[in-house]
């Protein structure tokens, strides 16, 4: 008796009698049935704690001590003595219709919120793959209001037909609202016309899309547009590289690669290039006007990101502005009237400390669930992983 009550306390399921255990290769076997308790029956409500018949059912349990426990459940069918409705006896750690404890739902609940392919997942629970994935088909994620600042970005989902999904999100409590199936304007816009506080949104960090633009200032009118600091700072290193490959198709092999090999030290910070570093510039600049001018270009946009105010961002990006469309550089010319088109919105992000910094690093987890999973073309599915993984 003492090592039967033992054996119920080490496998915590309650009112359980453990009447034989056997280990077999990998597997623990435990054979189990549970106490007889008064049940109501679910026709006619009358107490009953007639037996029908019995019946043994296999259920899977977690592992112990790295076997793979089976339980052996010896389960009771009652009988109604009033109206005769038979009806299984009720059991908390076995859900109705299922062949695994709630025990193993849970444990794979929590494996779901890692980059991990179900498959790998259902391997560790000895189950089946489909079997698995219908835990993550019974998570359901709603949003009830918008926050205060939203971001909004894209990605390649691959998912239903639609190359890139739509992903919108809350930098500033960094959790995700959701995830829409493609990026097409008419499903955004219907999406969030849903919401009535769209007022409350006062803040709207987005890349430099103008469809998005657009779209954004129709449904929140009131929200200040701010352009993520990456998205504009890289307009400046595109320019950069495009000028350089275009300066290295002029001269000979030798310096080709000299230029390539280059490519690195042009995008390095100042204040950590070496002594070889400073070099290799001035070798370059030496036979290349152009890539100089693209160079200073760069470096002076540096004072326009370390400026302390919107005043002082303003004044040194209307300088930069007009010292870009008097150098020559078409590829940089082109920047200016980009930055121009987007002054209001990236000055807005001197004056506010929004960014898609963390909408960024939710697209790299996307992309490494993608990649273990070998894609994922449900985008339901898709999407409750996602969702499961960022929000928990």
């Amino acid at each position: 008796m003492i090592y039967s009550d033992c054996i119920e306390k080490l496998l915590q399921l309650k009112d359980v009698i453990v009447t034989n255990i056997e280990c077999q290769s990998r597997e623990m076997h435990i054979w189990l049935r549970m106490e007889q308790r008064m049940h109501f029956c679910p026709c006619c409500g009358t107490i009953t704690s007639k037996v029908h018949d019995y019946r043994t059912q296999l259920v899977k349990d977690i592992s112990i001590s790295g076997y793979d426990t089976i339980l052996h459940l010896r389960k009771r069918r009652h009988v109604c003595p009033e109206c005769g409705k038979r009806f299984d006896e009720h059991i908390d750690f076995l859900p109705r219709y299922r062949q695994f404890t709630n025990r193993v739902s849970m444990q794979i609940f929590e494996q779901l919120k890692e980059c991990r392919s179900i498959k790998s997942i259902a391997v560790q629970n000895n189950m089946s793959p489909p079997t698995a994935a219908r835990i993550i088909n019974e998570i359901d994620f709603k949003t009830s209001k918008l926050p205060l600042v939203l971001a909004i970005d894209e990605f390649r989902g691959n998912a239903e037909g639609e190359k890139f999904q739509c992903i919108l999100a809350d930098p500033e409590n960094r959790r995700i609202v959701d995830i829409l199936p493609n990026r097409k304007h008419d499903m955004i816009r219907h999406y969030l016309l849903k919401f009535s506080n769209r007022k409350d949104v006062k803040f709207v960090v987005m890349d430099m899309t103008g469809g998005y633009r657009k779209l954004m200032h129709e449904l929140f009118p009131q929200a200040k547009i701010i352009v993520d600091k990456y998205h504009y700072v890289r307009q400046i290193t595109y320019a950069l590289e495009r000028v350089r490959v275009e300066e290295q198709k002029k001269y000979s092999e030798q310096w080709r690669r000299y230029f390539k090999r280059s490519k690195y030290v042009l995008l390095k910070d100042t204040r950590k290039l070496t002594m070889e570093d400073r070099l290799q510039l001035d070798n370059m600049f030496r036979i290349s006007k152009d890539l100089y001018k693209a160079y200073q270009l760069k470096q002076q946009f540096e004072h326009v990101k370390e400026s302390s105010s919107r005043e002082e961002a303003a004044n040194r990006l209307s300088r930069w502005i007009m010292d870009a469309q008097k150098s020559g550089l078409m590829e940089f010319i082109k920047v200016s009237f980009t930055y121009q088109n987007w002054s209001k919105e990236i000055l807005n992000s001197f004056e506010y400390p929004y960014t898609n910094g963390y909408i960024e690093g939710c697209n790299n987890r996307i992309k490494v669930l993608k990649r273990v999973s070998f894609g994922m073309p449900g985008f339901a599915r898709f999407r409750r992983r996602i969702m499961h993984i960022m929000i928990n």
